[in-house]
């Protein structure tokens, strides 16, 4: 792999993990206003995987890059700034609100409940392993990698830009 986009994409992913960092302890904070903001980081985080996006273009790759090539760069960026973002969950759900994931489970378990009276036994099982911090952490950096794809998708095609025919 290019030592460009490895470079890139960790620096602007650094930055990135800390706006999904900063979206994540908005979203739990359960104040309506910091919930709206959270909307927000979200903007901000299309926002700067575009700017990124585009600024590796012009200044690493010389003006050009291919589709595929942009999307490599989104999801490896959405890679690192997932991971950031798991060692914050990680630390918040083991040592600051280790209360927070099994409140989540119980609710969970009652809105299951509600819908699905009959709930099987090993269904409980499956998520009182997936509550653990490191487990829930690892998930939920998984759905950021998989939303980096998806985000990447729209993005690659704003912002390929390939050689012109006529250049030397």
């Amino acid at each position: 792999m290019n030592s460009n986009l490895m470079n890139s994409t960790m620096r602007h992913g650094l930055i990135l993990g800390i706006v999904f960092s900063v979206n994540f302890i908005l979203s739990i904070s359960g104040n309506m206003f910091f919930g709206l903001l959270s909307y927000v980081a979200v903007g901000l985080i299309i926002y700067l995987t575009y700017k990124y996006t585009i600024s590796y273009r012009d200044t690493d790759c010389a003006g050009t890059i291919s589709y595929r090539h942009a999307l490599s760069f989104v999801i490896l960026l959405f890679v690192f700034a997932a991971l950031i973002s798991a060692i914050v969950k990680y630390v918040y759900f083991q040592y600051i609100n280790t209360d927070f994931l099994p409140e989540l489970m119980n609710k969970s378990i009652e809105l299951m409940e509600q819908i699905m009276p009959s709930v099987p036994e090993e269904t409980y099982d499956n998520m009182e392993k997936m509550m653990s911090p490191i487990n829930y952490s690892l998930t939920v950096t998984w759905m950021n990698v998989i939303l980096g794809f998806l985000v990447g998708l729209v993005i690659a095609g704003l912002v390929k830009k390939e050689k012109d025919l006529f250049e030397k």
